[in-house]
């Protein structure tokens, strides 16, 4: 492999990352559209279960929250997204009605305090993925630019060697690139284990003295979630996605650029 070709690839790696987040975004999204599929978890996680065995033992006061009323549950969950991704606005008047008609806090206080931390968390990556897709949308351009023609002066040998910068690199290439970095953090992973390191950030992410973890005894907010095992679900079906997208933009650019050859090749 010669420099022009190793410059290719790590340019495409660097490009690889970028769209990574870039589609992670509009994963995210379009998961948010769908209240991040929580129906379909709450039936294959049986959180019903853990809200049935759990809510009687709260001791936030909060045991007469419904165990048996599923769209209840949806309900709680989805004004808890969209609270959290307007700054944390309406996260108090998220309530529940008792079976004695009475309306109560689904939230305490430190739930409340923790959301707002997320909410402010969810500002910065958000403020972080706009700044991630002006750089997305420029290599866009970088790529999709028309190729730029090798100088006579260079034998044809050289002229098959010496590749425009924004060729991408081969298929095997790319795999070999994607393949190295999902081993990598197949490994990490494995090491440390993703509940390990979701604690970890945490203590990393939020102010030491905001309480973010909650038993299920304690928090109405955690069991309708079993977190953290919705969290590990929804991080993978965000990932697929996000993937998906990857592909569909990766293949979009390369037939672009592979048309734009073929019509230079034409004109000569």
């Amino acid at each position: 492999m010669n420099i022009s070709n190793i410059l290719n690839q790590l340019l495409w790696c660097c490009f690889a990352v970028v769209l990574l987040i870039f589609s992670l975004g509009l994963s995210w999204q379009v998961n948010k559209a769908f209240n991040f599929t929580y129906g379909i978890w709450y039936q294959t996680l049986e959180i019903n279960r853990v809200i049935a065995i759990n809510v009687p033992k709260n001791n936030q006061g909060k045991q007469d929250f419904p165990v048996e009323d599923a769209d209840l549950h949806k309900k709680m969950f989805s004004d808890i997204v969209d609270a959290i991704h307007q700054k944390g606005n309406g996260l108090a008047e998220i309530s529940y009605e008792n079976s004695r008609g009475i309306v109560k806090g689904f939230l305490t206080k430190n739930e409340i305090q923790h959301l707002e931390d997320v909410a402010n968390l969810l500002d910065g990556v958000m403020s972080i993925w706009q700044v991630n897709s002006f750089i997305f949308l420029a290599f866009i351009l970088f790529y999709c630019r028309k190729p730029t023609s090798v100088k006579k002066e260079i034998s044809h040998k050289q002229a098959n060697t010496l590749l425009p910068m924004n060729t991408m690199p081969s298929t095997k290439q790319k795999l070999i690139s994607i393949a190295t970095v999902i081993v990598i953090t197949i490994l990490i992973l494995a090491a440390w284990g993703f509940t390990a390191i979701f604690y970890y950030l945490h203590t990393v992410i939020f102010p030491s003295d905001h309480q973010w973890f909650f038993y299920y005894q304690e928090s109405l907010m955690s069991t309708i979630m079993k977190a953290p095992d919705i969290f590990a679900a929804i991080a993978g079906q965000l990932l697929f996605l996000a993937l998906f997208l990857c592909l569909i933009i990766d293949r979009g650019v390369q037939h672009f650029q592979s048309r734009n050859r073929k019509a230079k090749s034409n004109a000569r």
